[in-house]
């Protein structure tokens, strides 16, 4: 397993690989996890294998910094102010900018684009990566992201925890945020590029009868065009990639996320939901963003301008009161599947 530091000052990133997968982790701006390359054993990672998407404006191909910190939009409240670097990250939910109860990002100045602490160990064949945040007023949180990279194989595993460092009981929802990189996928037949969430068409709270059919996603927010789901077929909605600006919600997700690729490669993220827990945006387990480059900014809150084909795979926990001290947990698994070296490969 090689494991090391590359030292970009409040860019430094943090590399670990096995042989069969390789991650970056991005600590000094929101805890981010930056990339997720995989490929066969003793094969050496390229930039065509990268699964998430990262922005250019701040970021090279190999996560070097292209501009320094220093000359980043000062944060304003706006969306125009967020350095949206790309990567994953977790934010508390439900976001919204209405009250206390919601968060209002981003931009946010901490659990965004605060410097999260690092810790490294061993644990068993695994190398473990703990990265916290600073303690958020707004929120009342400390949010915790830790991963475990095994010696081999292509799976990471990862467990993100809120704890409330506040006073009095706050109600929130670890939300886990993917965006990858579609642009070798946009305009594609459905078979080639798509996005794939498992939803229950069985048995569960409020259906009696097994065979029930699944619940049409919920249409959270529909800017340029219309995002489109078909089926679900063998119990999965598939989205096809397409120039379009929006965003569904699946009350019914069963656990799985996927972004399959015209090459072969695939990422899926797996999580367990709990039946009869409330979750935010109407009960949505898990989120879909679609985006394509606009030419202006969008009407809505903070001016949003697109300039990318990607897609965020959004992963929700219930949404429950934290006590003052209390902690919550959320587990996740990305399951990285490399590209078939006999279908044609993105360009770099």
């Amino acid at each position: 397993m090689a494991c090391h530091w590359v030292d970009d000052g409040d860019l430094s990133t943090l590399r670990l690989d096995n042989g069969e997968l390789s991650i970056v982790l991005l600590p000094g701006v929101g805890g981010r996890l930056m990339s997720l390359r995989a490929r066969e054993r003793g094969a050496r990672a390229t930039a065509a294998d990268e699964l998430l998407w990262r922005n250019p404006e701040y970021l090279d191909a190999d996560l070097r910094p292209v501009r320094p910190r220093s000359t980043w939009a000062p944060l304003d409240g706006g969306m125009g102010s967020w350095a949206n670097l790309g990567g994953s990250k977790t934010w508390p939910a439900p976001q919204g900018w209405s009250g206390p109860d919601e968060w209002p990002g981003p931009p946010d100045a901490v659990l965004d684009a605060g410097r999260w602490s690092t810790r490294v160990s061993v644990v068993g064949d695994a190398v473990a990566v703990t990265l916290t945040s600073p303690e958020d007023r707004r929120t009342g949180l400390r949010v915790e992201r830790a991963f475990w990279l095994a010696s081999a194989g292509t799976l990471l595993r990862q467990r993100t925890t809120f704890t409330n460092v506040s006073a009095t009981t706050v109600r929130w929802a670890p939300w886990e945020v993917c965006q990858v990189d579609t642009a070798t996928g946009a305009g594609l037949p459905l078979e080639e590029a798509r996005v794939e969430v498992d939803v229950e068409a069985d048995v569960e709270a409020g259906r009696p009868h097994a065979g029930q059919p699944a619940t049409a996603p919920l249409e959270i927010v529909q800017l340029v065009g219309r995002v489109e789901a078909q089926g679900p077929v063998a119990g999965a909605w598939r989205l096809p990639i397409a120039d379009v600006v929006g965003k569904l919600g699946f009350t019914d997700a069963s656990g799985r996320l996927a972004y399959l690729r015209p090459d072969g490669a695939a990422l899926e993220l797996l999580f367990s939901p709990v039946r009869g827990a409330t979750y935010p945006d109407g009960g949505a387990r898990a989120e879909l963003w679609f985006q394509c480059p606009q030419p202006e900014p969008l009407d809505g809150p903070g001016s949003l301008h697109p300039t990318a084909h990607l897609v965020e795979l959004e992963v929700l926990a219930p949404l429950v009161p934290i006590a003052a001290g209390a902690s919550v947990t959320q587990e996740l698994l990305w399951s990285v599947t490399p590209a078939d070296p006999r279908r044609a490969r993105p360009s770099p």
